[in-house]
């Protein structure tokens, strides 16, 4: 039986702003609405704002909702105040990841983790198969809650302007409860692209005037709504992973340059003794790193060293919006994983690395 593909909430909204529509992780999604470049100078240039069904939210609530998530994920929880975040991931008890996650504190008993959709049940189960005594509650709010997204250059502005109400510059993963005039709402700093903007989270029953509005400051800011193929082309060329491109079931958070969501001081927690190992002993044997690579280029494809398979594309964005080569991500063996290294594609031509870690991780 073919799994069910789960439809957009704001189908006929996108629909009447002319999107193109496809299935991607079993979730349909907007390829978007006019020219991919175009759509790409918006994020750049101005404000570009986007639907964030692919992401889901769960909410931990209780007298020991800090504690207990401190002991699952790989950042610190316990130490953030109300009002701050920070990036983390979920890894099972073989370091290998359930997820990449946002932890948001919104208050001293209430936490919500925002997290790929498409991981987002496996996560819930995962957590909810460790809570046993703790006293707090996890929720589901995937149901409940629309995320939209706002980047570039004048998003604080679109955002403002779209709630009707003063909106303070937020830092990545910082939070904010804003009372606007239809209710309250969750705005949240982002570098979900690698790109400086906000995202605001609302009640389902709202969703459709906060976009409407959003789309509507956008373009009154020189920007507008974008679609899938510029959020990909905005990542990939910031070497930001994605969950089910970069990132996966057999990933090691180190692997994917995932340093900053991981504590080593919080004490421990799931995984907590791989993630060690991989750090202090020099276990990972792959690097994600960034490409110039031959046109024609899919994910996928291997990458040689003097025949030797060295590495896989896992990201490509074929024609780069800022010029030049196609530009990918892809993971390359530890010692070949150096900027200026040339590697044969096998679909045909060379690809040369531009970006490699320098940590020794």
């Amino acid at each position: 039986m073919q799994p069910m593909t789960r439809t957009l909430r704001l189908r006929a909204e996108h629909e009447a702003l002319g999107a193109r529509l496809r299935v991607q992780d079993g979730i349909e999604q907007v390829e978007g609405y006019g020219p991919r470049d175009e759509e790409y100078r918006h994020l750049v240039e101005a404000v570009g704002v986007a639907d964030l069904s692919f992401r889901g939210l769960l909410r931990v609530v209780g007298p020991e909702a800090a504690s207990f998530l401190h002991g699952m994920v790989t950042n610190e929880v316990n130490a953030l105040r109300p009002g701050q975040g920070n990036l983390a991931t979920i890894v099972h008890a073989r370091g290998r990841m359930l997820g990449d996650c946002r932890v948001l504190r919104l208050g001293e008993e209430e936490i919500w983790v925002d997290l790929p959709d498409a991981a987002r049940e496996s996560i819930f189960a995962h957590l909810d198969q460790h809570l046993i005594s703790e006293d707090c509650e996890l929720q589901d709010l995937g149901e409940d809650w629309q995320g939209f997204g706002a980047w570039g250059p004048r998003a604080l502005e679109a955002v403002a302007a779209a709630l009707g109400v003063e909106v303070p510059p937020l830092a990545p993963y910082e939070n904010r409860r804003v009372d606007a005039p239809e209710g309250r709402v969750l705005v949240v700093g982002s570098l979900l692209l690698g790109i400086p903007g906000l995202e605001v989270w609302c009640e389902a029953g709202r969703a459709v005037s906060i976009w409407r509005a959003l789309v509507d400051a956008a373009r009154r800011l020189g920007g507008g709504p974008v679609g899938e193929a510029a959020l990909e082309a905005a990542r990939v060329l910031r070497g930001v992973p994605r969950w089910g491109r970069e990132l996966g079931e057999d990933t090691i958070p180190l692997e994917a340059n995932l340093r900053e969501a991981i504590s080593y001081t919080k004490g421990c927690y799931v995984g907590q003794e791989v993630i060690a190992k991989a750090t202090y002993r020099g276990a990972v044997r792959r690097r994600l790193v960034r490409l110039e690579v031959p046109a024609g280029a899919r994910p996928g494809d291997t990458l040689l060293d003097e025949g030797l398979v060295v590495g896989e594309l896992t990201s490509v964005v074929d024609p780069d919006p800022e010029g030049g080569e196609p530009k990918a991500l892809g993971y390359v063996k530890r010692d070949r994983a150096a900027s200026g290294k040339e590697l044969s594609v096998s679909s045909g031509g060379q690809a040369r690395i531009v970006w490699a870690p320098e940590d020794p991780a």
